[in-house]
């Protein structure tokens, strides 16, 4: 194949000599060239027709052939970005798109690698190029209009990779399954959030484990609204469930399956290890009540902030302002009391909070203490634990599932790949060309031929030599 590749240059080659061998003619006879006997220059070539027309047609069909072998077996590949933001030159997770990232060293490493082939990074990156349509057209870049980002790359591999015993086509796709993989890792959706693990369940309080499940259920719960706000109707295409049905599952889990676990366990008192477990609730309740002090205290603060204003202060809230579309209106603006109250309210809610945080623990730990050890319930309790993961399990992969038929659908695969088909009627056209330039320079060449011989003839040399042999001649017919 790199012989075929050649094959090109070396007919350019020869056109280049057919043409400059035309040339130096031309000039050697144009002093004794007759326009008269031109004419007979012409008639010669009509007899030469057959043999210009045989050397036009091999050029022609040499030409043709070479070049769109090479482009057979070395084509061009093209890679385009199929999601919504590569439109405004941004990766799926808004970062900013980098196209040299396409031919990276560390890209090419992994391709060299994974191909196990027998060059370095850099001598396989001065084998690669890029380039896209648009660096054909001729952009105005005082005119933010008339900018435009690309979201098609087109790479070419060299035809010279076959010197180190591979092909182009294997060397594309390499690089388009390395650079694919390192993209979705990088810069897509990253969705191992919903890959769950429950190796920490071993040794667990049973309260705790209503904790850690809820926790994971959360995670997955949390990921869905990305999707959702997007596309809320997308629905998978067997089962049905849409983000939303598949949160409210997560929710009802949450709400109804998690809550009766807990119920069953404290109703029954269970615990790995009661001592233990009342230490650690008794420690949790002293943080929490120190926490519910201080937020008690900075809301007595506060009201005693407010305390101190002067209520001549307060009642000028309301000020003459314009809005946006320059209409008159009397704005409420905050002042210093209105910032204490709102404080003062959240401290208030985040000091109930803490308190029935408080009361649960109290409850647990003296129900924990009460307990019967009913080995039938343990067991009872343990076949819930295995279940419940099983249900979480299942809410996992269906959540897997739906989002990933929303990025195949949606972002399509974020990157599709093929390779463009040689240009046969392009080829030809260009074939047929090279092969006009072939013929007028040789066509010439014929036309001139009896003229170059006769001028080869009349010169000096030639003709000192002529008289050289005719009075050697003539001695030889004395003698």
């Amino acid at each position: 194949m790199i012989f075929m590749s050649a094959v090109g240059p070396a007919l350019t080659l020869c056109l280049v000599f057919i043409s400059l061998r035309l040339i130096h003619r031309f000039f050697k006879v144009k002093t004794v060239l007759p326009v008269l006997r031109l004419k007979d220059g012409l008639d010669r070539l009509s007899g030469n027709r057959r043999r210009l027309a045989a050397f036009g047609a091999l050029f022609c069909l040499t030409w043709f052939s070479s070049q769109l072998g090479v482009k057979l077996w070395s084509p061009d590949m093209l890679m385009v970005f199929s999601y919504e933001e590569a439109a405004r030159g941004q990766n799926p997770n808004v970062t900013r798109f980098n196209e040299s990232g396409i031919l990276s060293e560390s890209i090419l490493e992994k391709v060299v690698q994974r191909g196990d082939l027998e060059l370095t990074a850099e001598e396989l990156s001065g084998l690669l190029t890029i380039s896209t349509p648009l660096d054909a057209e001729k952009l105005d870049a005082e005119q933010e209009s008339s900018l435009k980002i690309s979201t098609e790359y087109w790479i070419h591999c060299s035809e010279r990779v076959a010197l180190y015993h591979t092909q182009p086509k294997t060397v594309l796709n390499l690089l388009a399954d390395v650079y694919w993989e390192d993209f979705v890792r990088n810069y897509a959706e990253n969705d191992r959030v919903l890959d769950l693990s429950f190796d920490e369940l071993e040794g667990m309080e049973y309260l705790d484990v209503k904790d850690y499940l809820e926790m994971q259920a959360y995670k997955l719960k949390n990921y869905l609204p990305t999707y959702s706000s997007q596309s809320s109707s997308f629905r998978a295409a067997d089962g049905g469930e849409t983000f939303a049905s598949l949160s409210q599952k997560i929710e009802n889990f949450v709400e109804i399956e998690l809550e009766r676990y807990e119920a069953f366990v404290l109703e029954n008192g269970l615990s790995l290890d009661r001592n233990t477990y009342r230490a650690r609730m008794q420690f949790a309740n002293r943080l929490l009540d120190t926490e519910r002090m201080k937020d008690m205290a900075a809301h007595d603060v506060r009201l005693e902030a407010i305390d101190m204003y002067n209520a001549y202060m307060t009642r000028f809230v309301l000020i003459p302002t314009y809005d946006t579309n320059r209409e008159f209106y009397m704005s409420r603006t905050k002042v210093g009391v209105d910032y204490f109250a709102d404080e003062a309210k959240d401290h208030l809610e985040s000091a109930t909070k803490l308190l029935k945080e408080m009361e649960h623990n109290t409850y647990a730990q003296s129900q924990v203490v009460q307990g019967r050890l009913s080995s039938a319930a343990r067991a009872q309790a343990d076949q819930r634990i295995e279940e419940l993961k099983a249900e979480l399990t299942s809410l996992s992969a269906q959540c897997r599932e739906l989002c990933g038929a929303y990025v195949q659908e949606k972002r399509d695969g974020y990157i599709q790949v093929c390779f463009g088909m040689p240009p046969v009627l392009k080829e030809a056209v260009c074939a047929l060309m090279m092969t006009a330039l072939f013929a007028v320079p040789l066509g010439g060449l014929y036309i001139l031929e009896p003229f170059y011989r006769e001028y080869l003839n009349s010169r000096p040399s030639n003709t000192r030599g002529k008289k050289g042999r005719s009075k050697q001649g003539q001695e030889d017919a004395a003698t």
